[in-house]
């Protein structure tokens, strides 16, 4: 049976750990010139702050996958609250089911009914694309970014 919960990073971390780099192997560029070498620490840091939201989808007692959001006003809107996506993955041997849209929806209703978030970023690889999962969810697309690797 599929579970949705808000975790702590002490709850999850090391779960989360091993998922994230199989999640790197799969999506990365540029390897050979940005490792994956995560600071778990400011997770700690965003969370005792306030500014940390991690949703997990867990098949029994197995995390199988999460959506890790930071939220914070907006620079530009500074009486918007926005929860800015960090990162989202679903295990691949879940993927041909409805645990991302699920997981989706939860993390979507808790974000809305437990902090001040008015809005919600969400960004996505373009090897990887969930368009379909974002337009049921009435999310608009409203920027691309690109990148230069130095």
């Amino acid at each position: 049976m599929i579970t949705y919960k808000v975790e702590t990073v002490a709850e999850c971390i090391e779960e989360i750990k091993p998922l994230n780099l199989q999640h790197w192997e799969e999506v990365a560029t540029n390897k050979e010139v940005r490792p994956l070498e995560p600071d778990y620490d400011k997770y700690y840091t965003l969370e005792e702050l306030g500014m940390l939201r991690i949703l997990t989808a867990r098949d029994g007692d197995v995390l199988v996958g999460y959506f890790i959001t930071m939220l914070c006003q907006h620079m530009h809107y500074k009486s918007c609250t926005t929860a800015m996506n960090d990162i989202l993955y679903i295990h691949p041997d879940y993927r041909k089911s409805t645990i991302g849209f699920r997981l989706f929806k939860v993390a979507i209703a808790d974000l809305k009914d437990n902090t001040d978030a008015t809005l919600i970023i969400v960004h996505m690889k373009i090897t990887h694309p969930f368009r379909k999962l974002l337009k049921h969810f009435d999310f608009k697309l409203a920027e691309e970014n690109w990148e230069l690797q130095l």
